[in-house]
Formats: structure tokens, sequence, C-alpha cells
């Protein structure tokens, strides 16, 4: 008899787990629907209603989406949407909410406006590009979150209470990349990192090698002036550096410049050492010639 009741406490505990089981499954399942296209046409579109209440809730909303219709890897884009709810209070000026979004592949969403309806109803705009395709994705995972599409063309309402969420992806951990990284370019040219546009930075570290101390060294064959001036002459630029038209169509290796330019430094001391002592040897030549004079 012990033992049954053993068992039957057993099951029982089984089937409770197994129905909390069911519940959790159930409300963090993602909820699929179909974005909608947006045909030729580009400009703001109403993508649907997010239901959300207040106390810190949150979704993200993933739209996986193309342009065109050939499978064309640079028509294809997916955007990712985070939005949580404020606690009852707002610090967005009287938006009780914030969020942000970023784009991957193909730029899916260029603008994004999410309307206050009240304190729990969100609807969402969002500027997209043509031809999102007719089996577009929108993606919501939420536990307490319910999404209602109505993918229709036009813009948020006068007068609305509205957030214009940042685009931003922020990592707060190391990021490792095993291939090339581009911004703002694609074509790479194999180098690991490539920048189409200006670059600000508080120090750049390059390694280079080799360093030119060897101009000191006694068997360096340092060119004359008179040779250095015939380059010019001829060339319009100094001997070993590169002419403007070649550093235009191929750029310059920091390392490697940063050593050129050292070496003409080097070379320079050199011979203003040299004319120092010969500076020095005539001064005294003179010096010995007044000397005489005015023993004479």
């Amino acid at each position: 008899m012990k033992s049954l009741k053993i068992n039957k406490m057993n099951l029982l505990y089984r089937s409770l787990l197994i129905f909390l089981c069911l519940c959790f499954a159930k409300n963090s399942d993602a909820q699929i629907f179909n974005l909608g296209n947006s045909g030729s046409n580009s400009g703001w579109y109403k993508l649907g209603r997010l239901y959300l209440p207040q106390q810190g809730e949150d979704a993200e909303l993933n739209i996986v989406s193309g342009g065109g219709y050939n499978a064309n890897p640079d028509q294809m884009g997916e955007c990712s949407i985070h939005f949580r709810t404020s606690n009852g209070n707002s610090e967005n000026s009287g938006f009780y909410a914030s969020g942000s979004y970023y784009n991957t592949g193909r730029k899916v969403i260029d603008s994004l406006r999410i309307v206050q309806v009240n304190l729990e109803l969100w609807d969402f705009y969002a500027y997209l590009p043509a031809f999102t395709g007719s089996a577009s994705l929108l993606i919501l995972k939420s536990v307490s979150g319910n999404w209602t599409s109505d993918m229709v063309s036009g813009t948020i309402p006068a007068n609305s209470i509205y957030l214009a969420p940042r685009e931003q992806l922020y990592y707060s951990s190391d990021i490792y990349f095993g291939r090339n990284v581009g911004i703002g370019t694609t074509d790479t040219q194999s180098y690991r990192f490539a920048v189409n546009g200006k670059i600000r930075a508080q120090e750049i570290k390059v390694e280079a090698s080799p360093w030119p101390d060897y101009v000191f060294t006694k068997d360096y064959p340092l060119p004359t002036l008179q040779q250095t001036e015939q380059h010019i002459k001829e060339k319009g630029h100094l001997p070993g550096i590169p002419s403007a038209a070649e550093v235009k169509a191929n750029g310059i290796n920091l390392g490697e410049m940063d050593a050129k330019l050292l070496q003409k430094i080097e070379e320079l001391t050199v011979h203003l050492i040299e004319m120092k002592k010969k500076n020095e040897e005539l001064n005294q030549r003179l010096l010995n010639v007044e000397n005489k004079k005015r023993v004479l």
C-alpha cells in the first residue's frame, strides 16, 4: 500500500512537471508571421501592433526579408528590434518604453517609429525598401507579448506619442573575427580590415621591420646631396619615396612609410653632422689666419 501511494505521488509530480513545462513552452514559443510585400514601392509602412504590458517586459522582433526575385546574396537581409516597456515611469518624454534595432545584410529597415497607443499597445512603423518579398518573415519572441500583423502603406498619425529608436549594435564583450572585416565597403581586397572613410584613434601601433638604424653603420652607401638633387630634378620626389601618383593609386603602408621617412631624416642627420664638422674646421682655419694677421 505504501509503495502504491509513493507511485501515485511520483505520477502526480511528473504530471505537474509536464504541465508546467508545457505552459512555459507555450508562453516562450516564437510567433511567426508574414511581414508582407512592399512591392515596387519603398517608403513608410505600418507593420502591425504589439501588445506588451508595463513592468519591464521584453520583446524581440526579427524580420527576415529580401529584395527582388533572384537568389542574389546582396538582396537578403535581416533586422532585429529589441523593445522593452517601462515600470510605469517614462524616461522618454511621455513614452513608456525604449528600444533599438540593427540590420544585417541588405538593409531591411532604414528608419523605425513606434507609436504609443496606450501603455500596453504599440504600433510599429518602418521605412522599408522595395520588394521585401511576399514570403518575408516577422518573428516575435516574448513571454507575454502578442503581435497583430497589419502591413499597410502610411506614416504615423499626427500628434502621436512615438519613439524613434536608434539603429545600433552594441557589444560589451570581446569580438574575434576569423575573416576579413569591411566598414563602408564590401571589397576588402584581401585585407583583414578595410575602411571606406575616416578613422579617428588616440593611438595606433604599427609593427615595422627593419627599422633604418643601418643608416648610421660605416658601410651604409649614403647618397650625396648632389645625387639627391639630381634625382629630385629628374623624378620630382625623394629617392626611395613613392611619387604622388603612386600614393594616389596604391595608398601607403604606414609602417613602411614611417621607416622610409626616418631613413631620410637619418641621412640628413648624417649630412648635417658632416657639414658641422667641416664648418668647425673652416672656422678654425679662419681663426688661425686672423691670429697670424694680428701678430704681423
